[in-house]
């Protein structure tokens, strides 16, 4: 995101249900390093719920490297001490994009926390006044978590499909949502 844009939506410091303090605010190139160690922790059986890209150092670094990239917007849940507890995004296209993709990641020890929910809603507020009006996300429908966070956030089902396998994880086909939310 152009950093005259995020001029307008300053670090939000926000409070975990279990009480601990984070710091929401967008990726900086700098983050190249904690996304990477943030990544490196996400165990191997939650890779099948976030599966656009493998989760390495490597994209960890080509992520940050676009921080300030025109068509993406990415949250950090900045924890203190260079640790991220997750993180969201969504991205599109081009100027004249309709929809947006969305994906979210968050450690286990933030998973149940509400950082999901925050993270989430920061990004709804940013959305209103950046990039395309409607948001879509796809969901496996065995993630239950998500497809109720999702639903309770305003996305729709709008149809099952089929996920196409993931050869950088070594997972199978498998039945997933496609979700939208209008944005504005």
């Amino acid at each position: 995101m152009r950093l005259q844009d995020q001029s307008l939506f300053p670090p939000q410091t926000v409070r975990l249900k279990d009480g601990r303090a984070a710091v929401l605010r967008f990726l900086a190139v700098a983050d190249a390093a904690g996304l990477g160690e943030f990544y490196a922790a996400v165990p191997r059986e939650d890779f099948r719920f976030y599966s656009p890209y493998p989760l390495t150092r490597e994209n960890a670094a080509e992520i940050a490297a676009d921080a300030l990239g025109p068509f993406r917007v990415t949250l950090v849940l900045d924890l203190g001490n260079g640790r991220i507890g997750g993180y969201a995004w969504y991205r599109w296209a081009g100027e004249t994009a309709e929809r947006s993709g969305f994906g979210i990641c968050l450690s286990r020890d933030c998973q149940g926390a509400g950082a999901g929910r925050l993270l989430m809603d920061r990004l709804f507020e940013i959305a209103r006044l950046i990039g395309p009006p409607v948001m879509g996300l796809t969901v496996q429908l065995a993630n239950a978590r998500g497809v109720e966070l999702y639903t309770k956030l305003g996305f729709t089902i709008v149809r099952e499909q089929m996920r196409q396998p993931q050869p950088h994880y070594d997972l199978d086909a498998e039945p997933e949502y496609y979700m939208e939310r209008r944005v504005r």
